[in-house]
């Protein structure tokens, strides 16, 4: 209804200066967040303001080398990537995933509460994750008008079995390929993705 995309536009999201990321190289940044570079913005406002940027806690699922990849579908609300490949898992910071002690916002466990909420509602995950990794890198890409706007905090989840598949219509499993085949060109694959295979390909 148009009453409840008012009220979703309305919220607040976890966002930070686009100008902490004036030097970085090739699709990726060094940064670390911190409770002094951490600002909360209104959707709608920061759909067209570049001087922020969203941030968006997202998590990549490996198992035996190879990396969980899903086609976005048109039943997806975000036209600009219809029919593209990805591999990353997660979305926008709510302000209601934040946890606060005396005010202050525990910056870990309000990240934690991010991606297990983006998992519970994208995945049914039936396998179990028996190691996380943080990428000391974010993604910031500047390659299409929604990169721009956005960067990635990357959690690396290695599973114990292949038990993964996608809980909503937007997204069509294709199962786990190596980044090298995701690399190779077959597939229509999206800027973050794409990142995300070479950060891998190059760790090995």
């Amino acid at each position: 209804s148009s009453a409840a995309s008012d009220v979703y536009k309305r919220q607040h999201i976890v966002c930070v200066k686009s100008s902490l990321f004036l030097n970085r190289e090739g699709g990726f940044a060094d940064f670390t967040l911190t409770e002094s570079n951490l600002m909360l913005g209104q959707r709608a406002a920061l759909e067209n303001d570049p001087d922020f940027r969203q941030v968006l806690p997202v998590s990549v699922f490996m198992h035996k080398g190879k990396i969980w990849a899903y086609e976005r579908t048109p039943k997806g609300g975000e036209s600009r990537l219809h029919g593209k490949v990805a591999n990353l898992v997660g979305g926008h910071w709510d302000m209601a995933d934040l946890v606060l002690d005396n005010g202050v916002i525990d910056l870990e466990l309000s990240l934690k509460n991010a991606s297990e909420r983006e998992i519970a509602e994208e995945l049914n995950l039936t396998s179990s994750v028996i190691k996380t990794t943080v990428l000391d890198k974010v993604i910031c890409a500047d390659d299409t008008p929604v990169d721009r706007l956005h960067i990635a905090m990357v959690s690396v989840h290695e599973l114990d079995g292949d038990g993964i598949d996608s809980a909503e219509d937007e997204l069509k499993t294709i199962g786990f390929l190596s980044p090298e085949e995701l690399l190779a060109g077959d597939y229509n694959i999206e800027t973050w993705a794409r990142l995300i295979c070479e950060i891998l390909v190059n760790q090995k």
